[in-house]
């Protein structure tokens, strides 16, 4: 059984590549230690947290092609919720989990559209130019773009954090309004 099935998850998205990247972008970040908070759930009785977690993880997972891992939760959620999974199992669980991690990093990385090349001698205000069109667009940014925005943008270091972390949470108009109040 596949980790990652991009044709379903494109199917369920009517082929938008961008918002598949944002989303599994999201999910990535958001249950990258998922495992290790599963562990300490179960670890302290917290079955709930921990079936809710699992649940959670399944519902996404199941909606954005993650067979693999949709799969898994399914098995996992009722014995989290009994309180009779084994720390075996939630370990076995997280190995899915990276392992899907790695399969929507790989297609992120090999499927989103690169963007415009930043040049080494584009001035500041290309650069908020260019990133506010891809903000406006509400335009997938891989991390590495976005790092190579934040390192060559002219701004304090508390506005880069700002805008950092607004893009990050795909919170793009947030992110447009700090850009715009910069570029004036």
């Amino acid at each position: 059984m596949a980790y990652f099935n991009s044709e379903f998850a494109l199917s369920q998205l009517n082929g938008n590549k961008e918002l598949l990247c944002r989303l599994l972008s999201k999910f990535n970040g958001e249950y990258i230690n998922a495992s290790q908070e599963l562990q300490q759930q179960s670890n302290s009785s917290q079955f709930d947290s921990a079936s809710l977690l699992v649940h959670t993880i399944k519902g996404v997972a199941g909606n954005l092609g993650m067979l693999h891992l949709h799969e898994h939760a399914k098995i996992l959620e009722p014995k989290c919720k009994q309180g009779t999974a084994s720390a075996d199992e939630i370990t076995e669980f997280g190995d899915t989990l990276s392992a899907t991690i790695r399969a929507t990093d790989h297609f992120i990385k090999s499927e989103v559209t690169p963007q415009a090349a930043i040049t080494e001698d584009a001035n500041n205000e290309q650069l908020l130019q260019s990133l506010e069109t891809l903000l406006s667009k509400n335009q997938f940014i891989p991390p590495d773009k976005l790092a190579q925005y934040m390192h060559n943008i002219s701004m304090s270091p508390a506005q880069k954090d700002d805008l950092l972390l607004a893009i990050q949470q795909l919170n793009y108009e947030a992110a447009l309004t700090l850009l715009r109040s910069i570029n004036k």
